[in-house]
């Protein structure tokens, strides 16, 4: 193998110049992927380059797995190679803002806050919340789809983008989409690429729509037993009012913050014009009032303080993630059920978004953790959803599937594979069904 390493390393040195390759010496243990130390780290400086070096490593049946800010690494199963590893982190420019269209497209490797600072001087922003943005990137919050807490309001990442470029595994550059947002010719290749983990191909840049910065913004923290709180996120949700955030929180994810509550709550996020606003928080505090919630309102500081722990929710550290998914309607049932096994049981961290259905469940990581696999699965499927580990480290992952039971499609998934990377060579065994 050594050999055959050093040749593919002079292949690509000679294509992309040796700024762009190393190899032959210890590579960064940051670039490992669950436990997989690649021998060679690319990092190309243009997408014509990725075409470039996808096609030599094709040829020489090397794995590549694409890698951005390493934020998200820990999603997906252990792959069965990681011969190259091909660091995005040099594509981190934005190509172009179109301000008066509300659409912006970036290369894959710029961080999402560098983004956002250069948006907001248009006083516009991209809805797009993966933890700790000042490492993530654009191109890896698409490729995990790694949707936020404003998922309700703006809709998830693949409702976001509306263009992109891809190199694939045989170095062909092609696009999907466009640069408006009202695009409707063929088929809508985006969301195939969203959520893909890199196993279909690279993605060099993506074109986003924009929302414009709201004039204000305000949080109504409900706090109280999980029981009322979970009443009162159901009566928001069934009123008029529309939140741009519906969290349901631990009481330990406040500690980090030291905002001074000590049970668990409900965060309502407002955002807008003045008035709306402030009809939101002076509604939403009606009603916990009425459910016998203490209510207090947070704003400027303590108001982002507050969503950037929520955004970054279980982002450091060794633990087990698990992301549960069900319908909305089912979330509350599903979040007293977790409290009642954390209550009767090893205690757990949770965070629920009540909009889009989303329970994020933390533990130490330990064998008594991946235990949690199983049943919280199957309280998953009991109503009509999905769990998957989102990390945990290499050991606990050994024999697991982390994205669960095979969904009906696998067939077709599999031939999407076979099409777009017959030799399987694109972070193999890392989706779904090991794909």
């Amino acid at each position: 193998m050594k050999g055959k390493v050093e040749q593919l390393a002079a292949r690509l040195e000679s294509a992309l110049g040796t700024g762009a390759v190393k190899s032959g010496s210890p590579i960064p243990a940051s670039y490992n992927v669950d436990g997989k130390i690649p021998s060679i780290l690319l990092t190309p400086h243009n997408p014509e380059q990725i075409g470039t070096a996808l096609r030599l490593c094709a040829e020489a049946e090397a794995s590549v797995i694409p890698r951005g800010g390493g934020t998200a690494m820990g999603l997906g199963n252990i792959p069965l190679q990681a011969d190259v590893i091909l660091g995005l982190e040099r594509l981190d420019g934005l190509v172009e803002h179109d301000d008066a269209n509300l659409t912006a497209t970036a290369q894959a490797g710029i961080t999402v806050a560098a983004m956002e600072k250069i948006l907001a001087q248009q006083n516009q922003f991209l809805a797009v919340e993966p933890p700790k943005p000042h490492l993530a990137t654009i191109g890896g919050a698409v490729a995990a789809n790694i949707n936020g807490a404003r998922r309700m309001f703006h809709g998830g990442v693949r409702d976001l983008v509306i263009g992109m470029k891809m190199a694939l595994a045989d170095g062909r550059q092609i696009k999907a989409g466009g640069k408006v947002v009202k695009n409707v010719a063929g088929y809508d290749m985006c969301k195939l690429f969203v959520g893909s983990l890199g196993t279909l191909g690279v993605i060099t840049e993506v074109t986003f729509k924009l929302a414009p910065i709201p004039e204000s913004a305000a949080t109504l923290v409900a706090s109280g037993p999980l029981a009322q709180g979970l009443r009162l996120a159901n009566e928001i949700s069934q009123s008029t009012l529309l939140p741009s955030a519906l969290a349901i929180l631990g009481a330990d994810v406040f500690k980090a913050a030291d905002l001074g509550f000590t049970m668990p709550a409900v965060a309502v996020r407002a955002e807008g014009f003045d008035e709306a606003v402030a009809r939101h928080l002076r509604e939403t505090q009606d009603l916990a009032g009425r459910i016998g919630l203490r209510a207090e309102i947070l704003r400027d500081g303590s108001h982002e303080l507050l969503w950037d722990q929520v955004r970054d929710f279980a982002a450091d550290g060794d633990n087990v993630l698990y992301r549960v998914t069900v319908p909305p309607a089912s979330l509350a049932e599903v979040a007293v059920k977790i409290e009642q096994w954390s209550a009767s049981g090893r205690p757990v961290r949770f965070i629920a978004h009540a909009g889009s259905g989303v329970v994020w469940v933390s533990l130490e990581a330990d064998p008594s953790a991946a235990a949690w696999f199983g049943k919280l699965s199957t309280l998953a499927e009991e109503h009509n959803g999905h769990l998957v580990m989102a990390a945990a480290p290499p050991a606990l992952k050994e024999g697991v599937d982390v994205w669960g039971p095979s969904p009906p499609s696998l067939a077709i998934m599999r031939e999407i594979k076979q099409q777009f990377d017959p030799q399987r060579i694109l972070s193999p065994g890392r989706f779904i069904a090991r794909l």
